[in-house]
């Protein structure tokens, strides 16, 4: 019988194969079980052995839902060389706890994970998994639950196979690394290609929502592909990572799946190919010159920020490194966590300084805020999502407050505010900036009502 080298694990007729310790099956996901009404403090679900195709990287997903003051913790381990490794952590996880990926390998090297990867150098590869879910709570009343669990393994005899041809183009949004966070830098691209994924089922959401709810602390960085999935989950949605051939991906495009591919190319004035996350559009066929075809949207394209791109089969099956994000949409009876949004006043202080407000009160951004605050002007035009607009950075004063950019001060208008911390929590407002008198209408130009008698 043949191995699939791409499992996932859901549902509780599947779940309940497991070894359950302190932890419930409650509504097709694993929770903590429960004693006089509360939640116990800890609990692990420990899957059974799973054999796999000979394989040199394995890569584990977990969708989840984590309340505050509670936790998961997703391990696995690699049976290589006649013998089970010690468990590997991909590290504590929560949207609003600073995740830390492991760096962790076995004594003689052979077996390592790094941040999101499992390599496996022993001769023959690794032939069976395990994967273990620790949940934890420190409030009675809450609990983790886990609701899928994925592991994707790289064959060492890969047999790709291409496929039927298919002629299909998906809507997907297009995002381009320009005017998004700077603090990111390139790394950007995963985030915008997850949030291009999603807000093609009309989530809406902003990528450095994303970015900060996925970004691993141990790196500082926003390449973690098993944080970008776990954010994905905390929206709602079904997502995991696979390892696919091109008769997989036809497939999922036919199925009207959204997908993330990992391409290796060369970005201006580099000269080693690094690795890029595109959104995968769809498949298409040129009946002039015969061609199959592959449409991508890749961040990273420089220029006016059109970020569509046709590449031929061949120059995909090149450069495509056989790993992708597949992302279902999202069904109804999941609950979400995420995006989490504060709806703000704005209250303008001195010296153009403009603080958020929350009832009425002053609510400065605290001082560890070590996020993301930009403004858009209104323009008059329907963006397809808000995170098509034009977006000015601005920072955090030293009192809590915010500054308007000197080009958007000077414009005028209807502004409106976004405040992502490092959580992924966003601050939004909107506020009326008077507009220059050259500018204003005649309504604009009317003096205000006299001082009351």
């Amino acid at each position: 019988m043949e191995q699939k080298n791409n499992l996932v694990l859901q549902g509780t007729e599947t779940f309940s194969r497991g070894a359950l310790d302190n932890v419930a099956l409650e509504n097709g996901c694993l929770v903590l079980d429960s004693s006089a009404g509360r939640y116990l403090p800890y609990g692990s679900y420990t899957s059974p052995e799973l054999a796999m195709p000979a394989f040199c990287n394995l890569n584990v997903s977990w969708n989840a839902l984590a309340p505050d003051n509670t936790m998961l913790e997703v391990r696995c381990r690699v049976y290589a060389g006649g013998d089970w490794t010690g468990w590997m952590s991909f590290g504590k996880w929560a949207p609003g706890y600073p995740r830390r990926s492991v760096h962790t390998q076995t004594d003689d090297g052979l077996v390592f994970l790094m941040g999101d990867t499992v390599t496996v150098a022993v001769p023959g590869g690794g032939t069976g998994i395990q994967l273990q879910v620790n949940l934890s709570s420190n409030d009675g009343r809450v609990t983790p639950a886990v609701r899928l669990l994925a592991a994707a393994v790289r064959p060492l005899s890969w047999e790709r196979q291409e496929g039927a041809i298919i002629n299909r183009r998906l809507y997907l949004p297009e995002y381009s690394l320009a005017g998004r966070d700077p603090s990111f830098g390139r790394d950007m691209d995963l985030s915008l290609v997850i949030a291009s994924l999603m807000n093609r089922w009309g989530e809406d959401i902003l990528p450095e929502e994303v970015a900060y709810t996925m970004l691993d602390n141990a790196t500082t960085g926003i390449h973690n592909a098993a944080y970008a999935v776990a954010a994905a989950g905390c929206c709602g949605y079904s997502s995991w990572q696979a390892w696919l051939d091109l008769k997989d991906l036809r497939a999922q495009i036919h199925d009207g799946c959204s997908v993330g591919v990992e391409m290796e190319t060369r970005l201006t004035g580099q000269q080693e190919p690094v690795r890029v996350w595109m959104a995968l559009r769809g498949f298409g066929h040129d009946d002039e010159v015969l061609a199959n075809f592959v449409v991508l949207n890749d961040p990273t394209a420089p220029g006016d920020g059109a970020v569509a791109r046709t590449m031929s089969i061949t120059d995909f099956l090149r450069y495509f490194t056989g790993r992708a994000i597949i992302l279902r949409p999202k069904p109804r009876t999941f609950s979400a966590t995420r995006p989490r949004r504060f709806r703000c006043g704005l209250e303008a202080g001195e010296d153009g300084e403009w603080f958020f407000t929350q009832k009425g009160a002053r609510d400065p951004l605290p001082e560890d805020f070590n996020g993301w605050v930009a403004c858009t002007l209104y323009d008059g035009v329907a963006h397809a999502t808000t995170a098509h607009k034009t977006f000015h950075r601005m920072k955090r004063t030293a009192a809590g407050g915010v500054c308007f950019p000197q080009e958007v001060a000077q414009a005028g208008g209807r502004c409106s505010i976004y405040a992502v911390d490092q959580t992924g929590s966003m601050r939004v407002a909107e506020v009326q900036l008077p507009r220059p008198a050259a500018q204003q209408t005649p309504a604009e130009q009317q003096p205000g009502p006299g001082p009351a008698v």
